[in-house]
C-alpha cells in the first residue's frame, strides 16, 4: 500500500530545505517519484531530492544511498523524475530502508528563484535477492 506524502505541491525558495513527515517503510527498496511543476529557478538553480531513514528508536537519521541515478538526485527543469534506492549486501550505512523514511527536498543556488514541486507516494518493495 502506498503511503501518502503530505505535500502534493509546494513552493521551495532558493536555499530552502524541506522535509516530509516520516512514513513507515514497506520494504527495503524504494522508488522516489517527483514532479517539478514550475521552474522559477535563476541561473544554475537546481532541486536536490534525497531519502532519509531512521530505526525504531528514532535517534539516528541516515541518508539512503541512491542507486540510480548515480550520485545525487537533482532536477533543474519542469517534468517528472524518478530515483531508485536498492538495498544490497553491503553493511555500510545508508544501505536500504530502516523502520521509517522521509524525503528531503533542497533548492541549491542563490539566484533568488523558486520551484514548485510535487512528491508522489513512495513505492516500497523487497529485493528478490537473498542477503
Amino acid at each position: 500500500m502506498a503511503m501518502t506524502i503530505a505535500i502534493p505541491g509546494r513552493r521551495i525558495q532558493d536555499g530552502e530545505s524541506f522535509y516530509t513527515d516520516w512514513v513507515p517503510r514497506g520494504g527495503d527498496c524504494i522508488l522516489l517519484r517527483i514532479e517539478i511543476l514550475i521552474d522559477g529557478g535563476v541561473g544554475g538553480d537546481k532541486m536536490t531530492f534525497s531519502l532519509e531513514t531512521r530505526g525504531e528508536d528514532g535517534t539516528t537519521v541516515t541518508a539512503i544511498t541512491t542507486t540510480s541515478p548515480a550520485g545525487a538526485f537533482t532536477r533543474d527543469a519542469v517534468g517528472v523524475g524518478t530515483a531508485l534506492y536498492l538495498a544490497t549486501t553491503s553493511t555500510s550505512v545508508g544501505n536500504g530502508a530502516q523502520e521509517q523514511v522521509r524525503v528531503k527536498v533542497h533548492s541549491n543556488g542563490g539566484g533568488g528563484g523558486y520551484f514548485v514541486v510535487r512528491i508522489f507516494p513512495l513505492i516500497f518493495f523487497d529485493s528478490a535477492k537473498p542477503y
